[in-house]
C-alpha cells in the first residue's frame, strides 16, 4: 500500500506518533504492593461491582504514574497497584468511579448521577483523593 501526502492531509491516512511508555522501576516495595493488590483489589472489585449490578469483563492492576483506574469501551477494568497505599473509602470510590464507567464511558451529568447513587459522597471523596499523589 503506498501512501501519499493527499491521503494524509485528506484524513483518509493518520500518522500516529507514540511516546515511549516510561517503565517504572520495580523495587521490593513495588513488588509487595502488588502482592497485596492482587490478593485483596479482585476481590472487592468483584463485591462492589455484584452489589451495585455491575458487570466487568476483566481485572488489571497496573503501576501507573497517571491515574488510579481506568476503564476501557471493552469493559476492562484498570486498578493502579498504589490504591493499597490509599485510605480503604478512597479505594472503593476509585473502584465504583470505574465501574460507573462501564454504563457511561464519559463524565458527563448521567455519568456522576450514577455515581451519586453509588457513592454519595463522592464529590468529598474525589478532594480528599486529590491529596495523595502517584509514584
Amino acid at each position: 500500500m503506498k501512501i501519499t501526502l493527499g491521503d494524509i492531509l485528506s484524513g483518509r491516512v493518520r500518522i500516529v506518533v507514540r511516546r515511549r511508555r516510561r517503565k517504572l522501576a520495580e523495587t521490593p516495595e513495588v513488588k509487595q504492593l502488588r502482592a497485596e493488590a492482587k490478593a485483596y483489589l479482585p476481590g472487592r472489585l468483584k463485591e462492589l461491582a455484584e452489589l451495585n449490578g455491575f458487570q466487568y469483563n476483566q481485572l488489571r492492576i497496573k503501576h501507573n504514574v497517571s491515574n488510579w483506574g481506568s476503564c476501557s469501551v471493552k469493559g476492562n477494568i484498570n486498578l493502579n497497584l498504589n490504591l493499597m497505599r490509599l485510605p480503604a473509602e478512597l479505594q472503593d470510590y476509585v473502584m465504583l468511579h470505574e465501574l460507573c464507567h462501564l454504563k457511561h464511558m464519559n463524565h458527563g451529568p448521567e455519568f456522576h448521577a450514577l455515581l451519586e447513587s453509588v457513592c454519595p459522597d463522592h464529590r468529598r471523596l474525589q478532594r480528599q483523593l486529590k491529596e495523595y499523589k502517584l509514584i
